[in-house]
């Protein structure tokens, strides 16, 4: 029996962008092949990106930030949907975090595969979305094409942490694939299917809430009654399960704060809707002309209280477009098309300016179906004679596939380690206060890789673009005290503790470096404040240690380092030490006792000690 608030048939829809001679010309059409071949080209072009390594932008602080990633039990993920992860709630992807790095630990090879897997699977989906709800094949295996191989989606694909906008896109297409499927077909458990892969699309990433909105333009471009009661009552749980979700999100303190927190103060009322218009214009441009695409798109700066041209620009195209759709208003697969890409791209304009970017690349990896959709049927519908235009249009999509083709690995190597990356995002950027960070990661990029002169020019730059971070201060300083400029990573160390006295890192290099310069009075009194910010500070005590060895206070010496070991029994060092203050008071059984006890827990200099005196 025909179900309440479904109409005709969809197949007999005559503004369906689908006809009769295009019926007859996918008759026997080799689908599965050119499918096949379609993600096998995605998966070789993504190829390049699965050795890239772990960034510092977000990457490293789910494996740094948050223990529990790296224990994988039945407590932990408890703990992952109980949690937020980097201010966001999205506790299925962390649990796959937290499988890869049980199973192969910081390699990054499983980390990017399943990124990418995710990605075949959703371009695998976007074809079987666009089938059903076309019925026109060759126009859903150029979707996904494109949708596969588009430069814009690779932030989505070859950034660690984008895993979540991989995964959300995943069951959210599986979900519109079972909802259409229960339009058609009528079947109850096509819907439970539907309401089981949203769930999961919300576990995965707070934008997935758009799903009941989309659910009401399926049915709208389905030819549903929306106002039947049938209509409504079943997207009563989706939308409840929505509020629900965006609640959970709200509740993070983090998420909040960058609501609350953001710059706003920066712009008034009229710049925010000039930038509103320029979020939109950007995703419309980059469809067709994904050009110096960047991870980062800073908020402009102002200059003589005025934006940069281009965001006035915007808001003419953004009329001329709603002029356009104003006039295919009767024709409800253009709007069907903007009007997915709108609904599932509007939760992330910066309606109010609180991140650090207006724009970024992964936002439009699932809003563009609906425009590749709207594409497709401009050239395949009524509106425009395909076969009159047929050679021109397979030109141009022919030359944007091969551009895209070519974008795609040069791209996946701007991702492949932390100065490229950060490099790119500097030179693609108006200068800004905001870009202090990237500088200063880059620098923390550089001293990892022990090249300190680069490192601190880097510091410099951060600090000159924001001179109140304690942060850069206290980085710069190490890199000072790598290079053995003690007076200098004091100064800096200093610096940030004027700015913030809370971290006791910053006293403990302090302690350190003043015991290196002979301040020990100054290395005391750190010291002592870490241990009374923080009482289990080994690092303090073995410093007080030092400090008591140098005025051969012996009994001090051999208490400090017992506490430091008692607090942590494989404080490696602390037994080295102890070990040679027990050597020079001449007792042997001891100091070979610590430096075994040393040896055994991986310091090399007690093993040499164990070597020398132990035999």
């Amino acid at each position: 029996m025909k179900k309440s608030g479904t109409s005709k048939s969809t197949a007999a829809n005559p503004s369906k962008p689908v006809a009769s001679k295009a019926k007859a010309t996918e008759k026997g059409f080799p689908v599965w092949p050119f499918l096949a071949g379609i993600v096998l080209l995605v998966f070789v072009l993504y190829g390049n990106s699965l050795r890239n390594d772990i960034l510092t932008f977000d990457d490293n602080e789910y494996f740094q930030n948050y223990p529990e990633v790296l224990t994988l039990s039945w407590e932990s993920v408890k703990t992952y949907f109980t949690s937020y992860y980097v201010i966001m709630y999205q506790p299925l992807p962390v649990l796959t975090f937290a499988i890869n790095y049980h199973f192969s630990g910081l390699d990054t090879f499983p980390m990017h595969l399943l990124n990418l897997l995710f990605h075949l699977g959703n371009v695998v989906l976007v074809f079987a979305f666009v089938q059903k709800l076309t019925s026109n094949k060759i126009m859903a295996l150029l979707i996904a094409l494109a949708f596969g191989i588009h430069p814009m989606n690779v932030e989505a694909v070859s950034w660690i942490s984008a895993r979540s906008s991989g995964m959300y896109t995943f069951f959210f297409l599986a979900g519109m694939y079972f909802y259409l499927r229960y339009i058609r077909e009528e079947k109850y458990s096509m819907l439970l299917a539907a309401g089981i892969f949203f769930i999961l699309s919300l576990f995965s990433k707070a934008q997935a809430v758009t799903f009941p909105v989309v659910m009401l333009l399926l049915d709208f471009v389905s030819d549903r009654k929306l106002l039947s009661k049938q209509v409504i009552v079943e997207k009563i749980p989706f939308f409840l399960l929505s509020l629900l979700f965006g609640i959970i999100t709200l509740m993070n303190s983090g998420t909040m704060h960058n609501i609350t927190k953001g710059m706003l103060i920066d712009y008034n009322a009229i710049d925010i809707f000039f930038m509103v218009c320029y979020s939109f214009s950007f995703y419309l441009m980059k469809l067709l002309l994904p050009l110096k695409l960047c991870a980062i798109y800073v908020f402009p700066p102002k200059s003589g209280g005025m934006l940069p041209w281009e965001y006035y620009a915007s808001a003419v195209l953004i009329g001329a477009v709603l002029y356009g759709l104003w006039r295919a208003r009767s024709n409800k697969w253009i709007l069907f098309g903007a009007a997915f890409f709108v609904a599932t791209i509007t939760i992330n304009i910066q309606l109010i300016p609180s991140r650090l970017f207006i724009v970024t690349d992964r936002y439009g990896y699932l809003p563009y179906l609906g425009l590749m959709l709207l594409i497709g049927y401009l050239i395949t519908g009524n509106t425009v004679n395909f076969h009159k235009y047929k050679s021109g249009l397979t030109v141009v999509f022919t030359g944007l596939m091969l551009f895209f083709a070519f974008s795609v690995p040069a791209r996946n190597k701007i991702w492949n380690n932390d100065v490229v990356f950060l490099t790119d995002v500097i030179e693609k950027n108006p200068e800004s206060t905001y870009l202090y960070r990237a500088y200063g990661n880059r620098g923390m990029a550089h001293q990892v890789k022990r090249n300190y002169p680069e490192a601190i020019k880097n510091f410099d730059e951060a600090i000159r673009l924001k001179p109140d971070d304690a942060r850069n201060y206290l980085n710069r300083g190490l890199s000072y005290s790598f290079m053995n400029n003690g007076k200098m990573a004091e100064a800096d160390f200093s610096r940030a503790i004027a700015l913030d006295s809370t971290q006791i890192m910053i006293y403990n290099n302090r302690s350190q470096v003043r015991f290196q310069l002979g301040d020990y009075a100054g290395a005391e009194a750190d010291s002592r404040k870490c241990i009374e910010l923080d009482p289990n500070s080994t690092d303090a005590y073995n410093t007080l240690a030092n400090v008591a060895y140098m005025k051969k206070q012996y009994d001090e010496v051999l208490a400090l380092l017992s506490k430091a070991i008692e607090i942590d029994p494989n404080f490696a060092i602390g037994y080295k030490n102890r070990g040679l203050v027990y050597l020079e008071l001449n007792n042997k059984i001891a100091a070979c006792a610590d430096f075994i006890s040393g040896s055994n827990l991986g310091n090399q200099e007690a093993k040499q000690l164990q070597q020398q005196h132990c035999r």
